[in-house]
């Protein structure tokens, strides 16, 4: 199950790396606004700060100077989470508005790889269960026997909000594979990758 739900984390990867391409140069200016605003914030804080540590003790000179910094940083920082979020919503976005061919390929595949016995019922987003086709269902079960497996998925007559991907359910028990899930699962893995590069 971890297998393809890497394989779909992968090829997510891959297009937040294509797109995080086509808004770098976007990120960077929104970058370099921020960090000359942010600067002259600085500068701003700074210049009281020193006309008041001026009239008061060093110590307490270099207690207001250290919070200043500290609100920069806090502030560069979320600045910086604002981005990959918005990354991160770009890639979702991109994912579920794939052309219809290869976004049903994604969803065949990662149906395949979480599928466990073949006789579990899919739930779909109202918008994604209208793609559903009876060949696209024939051809997914009949693969299903080929590995196997006993070739009865059935598709459920309730659709659930989801914004990409489908509900896995078995005996009661439902695995969200969602692609929004898919991504919140990976997040922490990713968010590195996604900052070196909006960020390096």
């Amino acid at each position: 199950m971890n297998e393809g739900a890497d394989r779909i984390i992968r090829r997510v990867l891959n297009d937040a790396q294509a797109r995080a391409e086509s808004i770098k140069a976007e990120a960077d200016e929104q970058a370099k606004t921020f960090e000359s605003e942010a600067r002259q914030k600085a500068n701003r804080k700074k210049e009281h700060i020193l006309e008041q540590a001026r009239k008061g003790a060093a110590e307490q000179k270099g207690r207001i100077i250290g919070v200043a910094q500290l609100e920069t940083r806090k502030d560069l920082l979320s600045a910086k989470q604002e981005m990959i979020g918005e990354a991160f919503k770009k890639a979702l976005d991109k994912l579920i508005n794939l052309d219809d061919k290869t976004y049903l390929s994604v969803i065949s595949n990662l149906l395949l790889s979480m599928v466990e016995t073949g006789s579990e019922t899919v739930i779909f987003s109202a918008r994604d269960k209208e793609k559903i086709t009876d060949k696209f269902w024939n051809e997914i079960n009949e693969t299903l026997e080929k590995q196997g497996k006993k070739g009865q998925l059935k598709l459920s007559e309730e659709t659930r909000e989801i914004q990409g991907g489908f509900i896995l359910q078995a005996g009661g028990v439902e695995i969200n594979c969602s692609f929004e899930s898919l991504l919140e699962m990976k997040r922490d893995e990713l968010e590195p990758e996604v900052a070196e590069m909006l960020f390096k």
